[in-house]
Parts: C-alpha cells; sequence; structure tokens
C-alpha cells in the first residue's frame, strides 16, 4: 500500500479528515493534524514502516508530501 493510501485511510479514520483533503500539497495544519496527532502519527508510521521520525524531523513536517517523502526516502 502507498505511504499516501496509509496517511489518507489514518488522517480519516483517526483524526476525522476528508479523503479528499488529505491531498500531496495540504498542509498538515489545514487539515487541523494537531501535535498530540503528529506524534501518533510519527509512532504509527515507524511501527509500519521501520523508519524513525524524530522530534526534529517531525517538527519539520509541513505538508502531507513532506510525510511521504521522509518515510519513501527512508525505506529500506
Amino acid at each position: 500500500m502507498r505511504v499516501l493510501d496509509v496517511l489518507v485511510r489514518l488522517f480519516c479514520t483517526k483524526y476525522g479528515c476528508e479523503p479528499e483533503d488529505v491531498v500531496m500539497a495540504a498542509s498538515l495544519d489545514e487539515l487541523n493534524i494537531a501535535p498530540h496527532e503528529r506524534e501518533d502519527m510519527a509512532m504509527f508510521l515507524e511501527e509500519m514502516y521501520g523508519v524513525p521520525i524524530d522530534d526534529d524531523v517531525l517538527d519539520g513536517f509541513e505538508t502531507v508530501e513532506d510525510v511521504v517523502a521522509h518515510v519513501e526516502d527512508n525505506l529500506t
């Protein structure tokens, strides 16, 4: 499953987003992803993909594309 598809499912089921809003260019702020939800997202992605996301990296995520790119760039 593509990383974007995983994020769409996660954001819609856990954080109340609409599927059509979760696009690569969407900012996490626009999607109303709160700081504690971002931490939850990072832990979920770390578990699912085995890609570490430390606090400095997490703080740098502004868009859905940033999250997808980090995970895809660090897949082994």
